[in-house]
């Protein structure tokens, strides 16, 4: 028995080709479909062994035609003409192989028939009896199968997947667990729409996960799950192509019928004008005598028995294919899987005998014991045992790219599709805004069909592959002209029920009512509603600009823009922060009445920091105009250079006041300039702090480190403290630190990030004085950083480890707990414009020991709220601690001295204040200067 599991996909898709007029050649997809695909997988599950169970995903256009009377009825009439086709060559056929061939198709497409009116017609509803007997399960896709990382707005890739998973509901009466994405086309992001809609698990190409960050340790042999858990099965290659693969998969064996030969063309017109178009047009009657033959225009007549022999032959190949798989590549939590999705119509349409492939594959397997399990099954056994990974954009196209779906001859179709989307969700937000109006809302839904309609990729993929091309572009530019036209309708307040009517008999598709519900967004829903009603209030409006935010927490910038924010709103100021992407967080939230938007720059993946910032700029200049057109804002307020660019570009564009907080600069981190790129963040410096109107600095050692170092006027700067919120040190019981310590052994903790101006490692040199002195001290290092290893190393030679601990970065409340079992708070940086970690270790009532440099010497009064120490100093540090050993209650008494100063001077209601003061300040100079001129 194998160690390991096969699983089947098939993904049933075509374009929505229903026209109100017959005979249209497209119409003939669905027949062809229908009679050598879908008709004929039926009879794979009726036969296929009880053990056994795949997976059928339907496409929403499919559903609909399928289920489409008008579709049913015609089609009905299609097989009714082929088997008058059929009986008519029966009597004019003059050889002995031909007439068998007929034979065949007589009793083939007399069951055909049959197997359709034996489920009245509804194909569906066949396939859902047969999901209930448990021997396929049937799953969707998007709703018009387009091309989802393509799509512009997050609301566009949600219509498309919640209005997907209605439809399958309709006909199948439950939601669907699994998604096919169209073309195995996955971005970051996707996974997050697809669990919003339910939805558990999709397919992808390998690529997807061999690119994966990190790379999964099983590689392609077990699915992953997203970072929105959604579980992605991979694509086997490698198995798969032996039956994809045009050269050397199984469908191009010479016994197998020929695909591009039929009666239709070998007939003269007399005698096939009936069954062929109305309009003289010769198309496939589906009657095909030859087989492949070999690469020669000659072919030999079909032999049935033939073909079946080469069934029976390439089961058993791929089977054996499969097993050697397994075993080459077994595993174990949980064991190798092999996935292999195909394209539905491939077996029966593209390759005749592929159901009778499939259905023969089965059966060996069941002999071989290989065991075939659905991606739903997969997950109830091993859903503990997946890894969770950050997926990369692939697709099971061209070199693994959407190049097939954007290229130079289709990429103009995208500025229209956006454009649509665009205006949809503006739509989307004055709907919800005003009353209800039914046939407002019916022309609205329209407008989302009519965009479904057109994004649909198959119209890409026919124009890039110059087939249908004519009726690929013609289709697309019908459906954008219906949405402007409906548009149009709508801002001119003139509606007609005969002409929305009209659009919706031509395209019956998806008639169902809401759809432009998919379209609102709660950020713009606030916009409408609230804006008018705000600015009736007065309220500031405030562009804050900061490249760290919660959860991306580097340095102290974070903490100061997220506590400096929210208090700003508490006291009726309204803040709208632009800062960088954090992956499996959203775009746009609320956060605390802060309106936070997350961007990724346009080249993410740069390798220079420096570089990575500019593409970022870019991003947020974007984001920021594009809200400047919903508000007028009175301010920008930028943090640090790292946002200098898009400070500058966007102070430029609305003109309006630009104020800096400066909290650290590259002249002081380095103690002066000795690198190109110091220089040119020095630049980027000196730039932001000329080009704003006002800068705000912590201390005055930074005030005096502008106006020395970058000659900035001392009647720019306005000194703001950072402050601290007293809620956020609170103290939680924990278990996590072994408190163990006798009454004689000291705990000092400190917290930050390891990088040298911090001065970590004079600890190590003090703590090794100590030891040799016989003092009972431990240390505790929380923070991550560049240093973290030269750290460990000198903790290592100095034989230190029972002495000194490097805990890493750690939690907010795990930072509390440290602060509560530490006698000391230490703080031993070389330069430190302010240090709110030091204002937190005073807040949480301990003796707090910081540097007597920067900001730090501004925060502490020496022995009366806290300790000075000299920087760079280890016995200085080592007097510190022989002080606390000398002086325990004195120590107590300025612990408490310093949580008071922390409490009160520092408080963040008193900084916002001030900084509110300064933005009125400042928009009160730029009213006045516009008045003069």
């Amino acid at each position: 028995m194998s160690n390991g599991y096969f699983s089947l996909v098939l993904h049933a898709h075509l374009p929505y080709v229903r026209h109100k007029e017959a005979n249209r050649l497209e119409e003939r997809w669905v027949f062809e479909a229908l009679t050598e695909t879908y008709i004929p997988l039926l009879w794979v599950l009726e036969d296929q062994p009880e053990t056994l169970s795949w997976t059928l995903s339907f496409s929403s256009p499919l559903l609909e035609l399928l289920n489409d009377p008008v579709i049913q009825k015609r089609y009905l009439e299609h097989l009714d003409l082929t088997i008058k086709l059929v009986k008519k060559e029966k009597k004019h056929s003059t050889y002995k192989e031909e007439e068998k061939i007929i034979d065949f198709y007589e009793d083939r497409y007399k069951r055909i028939m049959e197997t359709y009116q034996e489920f009245d017609c509804k194909v569906t509803d066949a396939y859902k009896h047969y999901m209930d007997l448990g021997k396929v399960n049937c799953i969707t896709s998007s709703a018009t199968h387009a091309f989802l990382p393509y799509i512009q707005t997050e609301q566009g890739v949600k219509a498309q997947i919640f209005a997907g998973v209605q439809t399958f509901e309709k006909y199948f009466g439950e939601k669907p667990k699994g998604f096919w994405l169209p073309e195995c086309a996955y971005s970051p992001g996707v996974d997050k729409a697809l669990a919003d809609a339910g939805i558990q698990y999709t397919f992808v190409d390998e690529e997807t996960l061999l690119r994966s960050k990190p790379v999964p340790s099983k590689g392609i042999g077990a699915p992953v799950y997203s970072p929105h858990g959604i579980a992605l099965f991979s694509r086997n290659q490698c198995i798969s192509e032996t039956i994809w693969n045009s050269s050397v998969g199984y469908p191009g064996d010479f016994d197998y019928r020929e695909f591009y030969r039929d009666v239709a063309y070998e007939r003269e017109n007399d005698y096939i004008k009936s069954f062929i178009h109305p309009e003289g047009i010769r198309v496939d009657t589906g009657l095909k005598y030859w087989r492949i033959t070999g690469k020669t225009e000659n072919k030999d007549w079909y032999h049935r028995e033939w073909a079946l022999n080469k069934v029976q032959d390439h089961a058993h190949d791929f089977c054996h294919r499969i097993t050697e798989y397994l075993h080459t590549n077994e595993q174990s939590y949980p064991p190798q899987l092999i996935t292999a999705p195909f394209d539905a119509e491939l077996f029966g349409h593209w390759w005749f005998e592929g159901p009778e492939f499939l259905l023969q594959s089965m059966k060996v397997s069941t002999k071989q014991n290989i065991t075939w399990i659905t991606p739903q099954e997969f997950l109830t056994r091993h859903y503990q045992d997946l890894e969770t990974v950050r997926p990369c954009f692939s697709t099971w196209g061209r070199n693994q790219t959407g190049e097939v779906w954007l290229n130079e001859s289709n990429a103009w179709m995208y500025r229209h599709l956006h454009h649509c989307e665009r205006k949809l969700v503006e739509l989307a937000a004055r709907l919800s805004h005003d009353e209800p109006n039914i046939v407002v809302e019916r022309y609205a839904d329209q407008m989302v069909r009519e965009w479904m309609l057109a994004v649909s990729s198959d119209w890409a993929f026919i124009i890039e592959g110059n087939s249908a091309t004519e009726y690929a572009k013609s289709r697309f530019q019908e459906h954008i002209e219906r949405f402007h036209e409906l548009n149009r309708s709508i801002d001119n307040k003139t509606y007609h029920l005969s002409e929305i009517a009209d659009y919706e008999n031509q395209y019956p598709f998806m008639l169902k009512t809401g759809l432009w519900h998919f379209f609102k967004n709660k950020h713009d829903e606030y916009v409408a509603s609230h804006y008018s009603e705000q600015k009736a209030k007065g309220k500031k409006k405030i562009l804050m600009l900061s490249w760290e935010f919660p959860p991306m927490v580097v340095g102290g910038l974070a903490r100061h823009v997220f506590d400096l924010s929210r208090k700003l709103v508490e006291q009726g100021t309204d803040v709208y922060v632009i800062t960088s992407s954090v992956p499996g967080y959203p775009e746009h939230e609320v956060n605390n009445g802060v309106h936070v938007y997350r961007v990724a720059g346009k080249q993410p993946n740069f390798e220079s920091f420096f570089h990575w910032t500019g593409s970022l700029n870019m991003a947020i200049t974007e984001q920021a105009l594009a809200l400047a057109n919903k508000f007028d804002f009175d301010c920008i307020h930028a943090h640090d250079w790292l946002v200098s660019v898009s400070a500058l570009a966007i102070k430029k564009q609305l003109n309006i006041p630009l104020i800096t907080t400066i909290h650290a600069t590259e002249h002081g981190r380095n103690n002066g300039i000795t690198s190109p790129l110091q220089y040119e963040i020095n630049q980027k410096e000196w730039e932001l702090m000329d080009g704003s109107d006002s800068l705000i600095v912590c201390s005055d050692y930074m005030k005096n480190e502008l106006t020395g170092v970058f000659s900035i006027p001392e009647d720019k700067i306005t000194i703001l403290p950072n402050g601290i919120d007293p809620e956020q040190i609170t103290f939680q019981t924990g278990t996590f630190i072994e408190d163990t310590r006798n009454e004689q052994e000291l705990l000092l903790f400190s917290v930050g990030r390891l990088v040298k101006e911090k001065g970590f490692q004079t600890i190590i040199e003090a703590a090794d004085i100590l030891r040799n002195r016989g003092k009972q001290v431990r240390f505790v290092i929380a923070g991550k950083g560049p240093l973290m290893d030269e750290l460990k190393e000198m903790i290592r030679q100095k034989n230190l480890e029972e002495f000194v601990h490097l805990a890493g970065f750690v939690s907010d409340a795990k930072r509390n707990e440290y602060f509560a079992k530490a006698d000391a708070a230490l703080f031993p940086s070389h330069y430190e414009p302010f240090g709110i970690v030091a204002l937190e270790g005073m807040a949480s009532g301990k003796l707090t020991i910081v540097s007597d440099t920067g900001g730090l010497r501004e925060i502490v009064d020496h022995e009366k709220t806290g300790l000075k120490v000299y920087p760079n100093d280890p016995d200085s540090i080592v007097w510190a601690v022989e002080y606390i050993l000398s002086n325990r209650e004195r120590c107590q008494d300025i612990a408490k001295n310093g949580e008071e100063i922390a409490r009160t001077v520092f408080s963040w209601d008193s900084i916002a204040e001030k900084t509110a003061e300064l933005y009125k300040t400042e928009q009160n100079k730029t009213t006045k200067v516009g008045g003069i001129v």
